[in-house]
């Protein structure tokens, strides 16, 4: 007689793999596939032959996979050593490994000790056992990045639902959660048409973000990665300028050579000065982290060029763990907002069409990250003035200035219904605008107070976040712009009307400059569609590959029970 399936499975394996087997050969269509004792039985089993150590988390996901897969490795070549798939996931690991400590991140470190060493034995059952571990452990990566469970690590809690009445239906999410046990019947479809080897691979790849910006970042993690096994990184402490030769001069010299900036094939000599040839590369580290570009290294150059590598790549990882906020294909129109750098660029079919400086939300009232779609344009807007600018700022003012409110021309209404009821400052209780159900609100009617400009650009959110132009342009010669209350202004409204409407035959020029001298409130739609995404990435690459750096205006480059402390402090 055959040992039990928890044995050796020594005995005739026809009987076991046809009772394995069976229930793969019924159509399952569109309903997940049900497991039965006995495919269980050589899940544990099997996982037990080599890790009994382990509790799995997906036991019967992983039975129906391997069923589907017919018991063939998805992993682990026939010498027991790692295939393509599994060396692609190991890479795709390393970043998540350099990030601050999260109880999350420990099961990523076993997947990630799993693919580096093989199983103790070529034997099949061995091989197959280290397999399945490593399946499941590659189920629990896929469930935090389908649920997105990394990007909850963002959430700013800054800006609650305002727009309570809005609702999006026409204008679907474009990043929504998913699980295994919705995808998996996609997976299993793909496994019919596909070895597990190569269904492997493909998951790797598609678990990727948008490969327009992860390749060339997860390329920058690999140089960096060249720079921190360099060994200990140097420290300066003093400024140095062309023509300097303190010893100091060598450690700029590896520093900017590790760092891409300084050309060199041969280690620089301790006895050479700081030449002309140094001088260019200082300029070069500098614009890279957007710092004047003077080719000496002051106070502030100084503290960019001491950051270690190590120290970098952790920054870079949490750049390419944003970068899941994007939809895995992004929109052909779209406008790319950088909250940290405070630019956006408006893109269209791979191309940058406009680029321009915006002026982002303040610290404690942060811009958030979103995927979004530019319901409409808004052209000589009325400003709703959301409750609290009301309340901590126009309202006291109004109360000293009893011609405040008609001499930026406000007006005080109440309810939402068009028109809307005016309402005299006088008669207007002093509770108005406490609570969030107050039934009076300002608005500020078009023209040259409006603090929304000639342009306002809505979104699909709920919390009042969208772009918009403003009558106050000195702001943007500032070097540090993140001074609003949470929505984005944009440097040329202008131009960028004219970008987004130019594929819509029924918006001249002259049809635009009219709407603009009527000074009447008016709703356009833009078309084709144009999705809007505000990004936060503190570290991005240039079209030549080369890693620029900004300042971590909102301490996002850190886990947020570390983000929380730091703010403490």
């Amino acid at each position: 007689m055959n040992k039990s399936l928890t044995g050796s499975f020594n005995g005739p394996l026809l009987f076991w793999l046809f009772m394995l087997l069976l229930p793969a050969t019924i159509a399952w269509g569109k309903q997940l596939p049900s497991s039965n004792p006995t495919l269980e039985a050589w899940v544990q089993s099997t996982a037990a032959h080599q890790h009994a150590d382990i509790q799995l988390v997906y036991p019967q996901y992983l039975g129906i996979l391997y069923r589907q897969a017919r018991f063939q490795n998805f992993w682990l070549d026939a010498q027991g050593k790692p295939n393509t798939a599994a060396r692609q996931l190991k890479e795709d690991l390393k970043p998540w490994l350099t990030l601050d400590d999260h109880p999350r991140l420990a099961s990523y470190r076993k997947l990630y000790q799993l693919l580096e060493h093989q199983p103790e034995s070529n034997a099949p059952r061995q091989r197959q056992s280290h397999d399945l571990i490593i399946t499941d452990y590659f189920l629990r990566f896929q469930q935090d990045l389908l649920s997105l469970f990394w990007n909850q690590q963002d959430h700013n809690e800054d800006h609650g639902v305002i727009n309570a009445y809005e609702r999006w239906d026409d204008w679907p999410d474009e990043v929504t959660p998913s699980s295994i046990e919705k995808e998996l019947i996609n997976w299993l479809a793909a496994l019919k048409k596909q070895p597990p080897s190569e269904w492997a691979y493909t998951r790797v790849i598609e678990s990727r973000p948008v490969a327009h910006y992860y390749d060339p970042w997860r390329q920058a993690f690999s140089e960096l990665q060249t720079a921190t096994d360099a060994g200990p990184w140097p420290q300066l402490s003093q400024d140095l300028k062309p023509g300097s030769l303190e010893p100091e001069v060598t450690d700029l010299a590896k520093m900017l050579s590790l760092l891409g900036d300084l050309e060199t094939t041969e280690p620089w000599n301790a006895d050479e000065p700081f030449d002309d040839r140094l001088g260019a590369a200082v300029k070069s580290f500098q614009k890279r982290h957007q710092l004047p570009a003077t080719g000496q290294v002051d106070a502030a150059t100084r503290k960019h060029l001491n950051v270690s590598p190590q120290e970098r790549q952790r920054r870079l990882a949490h750049n390419l763990r944003r970068l899941y906020h994007l939809p895995p294909q992004l929109n052909d129109r779209h406008l790319m907002v950088n909250l940290a750098s405070q630019r956006m660029e408006f893109v269209e079919d791979g191309e940058i069409q406009l680029s321009m400086k915006t002026i982002v939300g303040r610290e404690h009232q942060r811009t958030p990250i979103m995927s979004q779609w530019l319901t409409s344009l808004v052209l000589n807007p009325i400003w709703n003035v959301p409750p609290s600018i009301a309340k901590e700022r126009i309202f006291p003012r109004a109360q000293q200035n009893p011609d405040y409110l008609a001499s930026r021309d406000y007006a005080l209404v109440e309810g939402w219904h068009t028109p809307a009821r005016k309402v005299n400052f006088e008669d207007l209780p002093d509770d108005a605008f406490t609570g969030g159900n107050s039934p009076y609100r300002i608005i500020q009617k078009s023209g040259n107070y409006n603090q929304l400009g000639r342009a306002k650009f809505r979104l699909s959110n709920q919390e009042a976040i969208y772009l918009h132009d403003t009558p106050y342009r000195q702001a943007f010669s500032k070097e540090q712009r993140a001074i609003s209350a949470g929505c984005v202004r944009v440097e040329d409204s202008a131009a960028l009307v004219d970008a987004l409407l130019a594929k819509s035959p029924q918006f001249t020029p002259e049809t635009v400059a009219a709407i603009y001298s009527e000074g009447e409130e008016r709703y356009l739609q833009v078309r084709p569609r144009v999705a809007v995404y505000l990004m936060y990435w503190t570290a991005w690459t240039d079209a030549q590959g080369r890693l620029h750096w900004h300042e971590d205006i909102y301490h996002k480059d850190q886990m947020k029970q570390e983000r929380r402390l730091a703010q403490k402090d």
